[in-house]
């Protein structure tokens, strides 16, 4: 059964951005998009959810724009009684692909990453996707970037970023930052951990990339120029720890971001 590409609206601009970017995403997959508004559970006497707000709905609205936007693409709408982060971690089980904004309605000024996308990013079972804040400039969008530990391999997002960049046709920029055994022998691991990945996607042109500086800065730095940004995830000793470059790079980063958890 292929699975729906899954994406959290709350009406905010971010989310309506995430829903536009999912939209699209969904059509390159060849999947349906799930469009999920989670309600707080209580209810009042006439029935009405206590949470919904007064005036459009935005779920509809959504779903209404999207229609318009793509009218090609397979679109379901769900309202949700439950708290977003329960709502859509539990979507996770059952999507190719989540996708959220960095942050919602709720939050103060000045916020880049909400809790929810936070939450998500550290526990969901699938890929999450977490837009950024602020929307990409004009600057060409020329790449598909992997943060990789060649020793540390994580083999789930090594495959996401290899088919993203086969799916969009663009180049597959990999970040490394050697770890204390010296460039060339890292660039070497490197260059045999890619090989068969590169055979079996020919079409992708993977060029590897050391930084001499922290992964989280290049990475940030190279998402400048990126369609998107792939990260690993592994099983964290402490359930929903991403680590620091996970955290850096989801504050930071210039282009969408994708979490991909290792199995």
């Amino acid at each position: 059964m292929d699975l729906p590409v899954a994406v959290g609206v709350d009406g905010s601009d971010p989310s309506l951005a995430a829903a536009d970017w999912a939209a699209r995403e969904a059509l390159s997959l060849g999947r349906a998009l799930r469009v999920l508004h989670a309600l707080p559970p209580t209810s009042d006497p006439s029935g009405r959810s206590a949470g919904r707000r007064t005036g459009a709905d935005p779920l509809h609205e959504v779903c209404r724009v999207l229609a318009v936007r793509y009218p090609r693409l397979e679109t379901r709408a769900d309202e949700v009684h439950d708290l977003a982060p329960a709502a859509l971690l539990a979507a996770a089980e059952d999507a190719e692909l989540l996708v959220v904004g960095a942050r919602g309605a709720g939050g103060f000024p000045g916020l880049r990453v909400g809790s929810t996308a936070l939450h998500l990013a550290a526990r969901a079972g699938c890929p999450t996707v977490v837009l950024p804040v602020d929307p990409p400039g004009p600057d060409p969008r020329e790449w598909i970037v992997l943060g990789l530990d060649a020793r540390r391999p994580a083999e789930a997002a090594l495959e996401f970023a290899f088919a993203a960049a086969d799916r969009h046709g663009l180049p597959l920029r990999v970040v490394h930052a050697p770890a204390g055994g010296g460039a060339d022998s890292e660039d070497e691991l490197l260059a045999r951990l890619l090989a068969p990945w590169r055979a079996a996607r020919p079409g992708v042109e993977a060029v590897a990339e050391g930084t001499g500086e922290g992964a989280g800065p290049a990475l940030v730095e190279a998402s400048a120029k990126a369609r998107l940004l792939v990260l690993g995830r592994r099983r964290p000793l402490l359930v929903g720890a991403l680590g620091p470059i996970g955290h850096a790079v989801l504050h930071h980063s210039l282009c969408p971001v994708a979490v991909v958890p290792e199995s």
